[in-house]
């Protein structure tokens, strides 16, 4: 929202509905029974000029004063009391003045039809009372609601900033889409794990800004393939390494497929990265994949200081352990059961021995692709 709906909404809150409202409001015990009284008085004031005057029916006209002033501050109790106090002393000051009339009942008819004016008159005054209250509920709620859709639209964007800056702004709209809260949710996705053969030992005989340009230069070329050529998210920088989902975008089930598409580019990628440090002279970068599928919690972690969005669950870790698998099949890229399973297209594999990894009851089925096949 604009800056202008937050100073419509102010205006509102600060300047017109307090007004009305206060309006409205009841006012104290002390002011209705000083309204009341000042009524009484004036009724009795003007029964008195009423008498004194001879009967004028301009003076009858006044009485509304005193039947109004008590039914708008009072209520409507108030106002019938006075209303028949006024029917009262003009039906007395009719009486004491001694009119003759035709029929000695006319002056309880027009005692009758004086008071019943009155009654409309206060019925007339509450209503107007109650509907003016509420347009004023109606205006507080439609500003209460105005004014959250105002916060929810700024929460909507900080998390939409704030996202973006971990998950890239493209993936960030996808998620707050379908997820405007960043909640925890459970959905089915690919989780990949890559990480640098060897590094910690390389970066040891490097300078420190060798080992980081060196670094930077691996991950940005992986950013490139897993977000911009596969639509992958990297959730997390791991060091030498880093962790990649798919799926989480979306509810297309072709995660899997994503996932070893970018498995695939990533091994040709570096292949290209290492032909250029061939040219320099330094030794070629060495990596391992290990890409696992399955159900996880996907959402957001932390403290209202610190937040961080990422994934949680077995899938996460079995894609951890397939991936240090590489070391000990002597391969660079495998995949779980469940991501083959999970493939929509047709691709060769290999099936490799089952391997027991820790944290896992059973041993776990890996495959490999068939390099015929690549």
């Amino acid at each position: 929202m604009s800056g202008s709906a937050d100073c419509f909404v102010k205006t509102l809150c600060g300047i017109g509905v307090p007004q009305l409202v206060k309006a409205r409001e009841d006012f104290s015990l002390r002011r209705k029974v000083v309204a009341t009284a000042g009524a009484v008085a004036l009724t009795i004031a003007l029964g008195a000029v009423d008498y004194l005057t001879g009967r004028e029916w301009a003076i009858t006209a006044f009485y509304l004063l005193p039947t109004g002033l008590a039914a708008w501050v009072a209520g409507r109790w108030s106002g019938l009391v006075v209303g028949a106090l006024c029917t009262g002393a003009w039906f007395l000051s009719d009486m004491l003045d001694g009119a003759t009339y035709q029929h000695p009942l006319i002056p309880f008819w027009n005692g009758i039809m004086l008071f019943m004016f009155f009654v409309v008159v206060v019925w007339l005054l509450n209503a107007f009372r109650t509907s003016q209250y509420h347009l004023e509920q109606m205006v507080a709620r439609r500003t209460a609601a105005l004014r959250a859709e105002i916060e929810e639209r700024k929460r909507l964007e900080y998390s939409r900033r704030i996202l973006g800056v971990h998950v890239g702004h493209k993936v960030a709209e996808q998620i707050l889409a379908r997820d405007p809260g960043v909640g925890g949710m459970e959905q089915e996705i690919s989780v990949m794990f890559v990480d640098i053969r060897s590094f910690t030992a390389r970066a040891a005989n490097l300078k420190p800004d060798e080992a980081m340009n060196l670094l930077n230069k691996f991950l940005h070329a992986m950013v490139e393939v897993v977000e911009g050529e596969h639509g992958g998210m990297i959730n997390k920088f791991l060091g030498d390494g880093f962790m990649a989902l798919f799926g989480v975008d979306s509810d297309k089930f072709n995660h899997a497929d994503k996932a070893l598409a970018a498995g695939c580019d990533l091994e040709r990628r570096v292949e290209r990265l290492n032909v250029d440090l061939a040219t320099r002279g330094e030794e070629p970068i060495r990596i391992g994949i290990g890409i696992n599928s399955g159900r996880a919690i996907v959402g957001s972690i932390g403290s209202s200081k610190r937040m961080e969005f990422t994934v949680i669950g077995n899938t996460v870790n079995v894609a951890s352990r397939i991936e240090a698998l590489n070391k000990t099949v002597n391969t660079t890229l495998l995949i779980s059961k469940a991501t083959r399973d999970a493939l929509r297209r047709r691709i060769s594999l290999r099936a490799l021995p089952l391997q027991a990894v820790e944290g896992v009851a059973q041993p776990l089925e890996i495959f490999t692709l068939d390099r015929a096949w690549t």
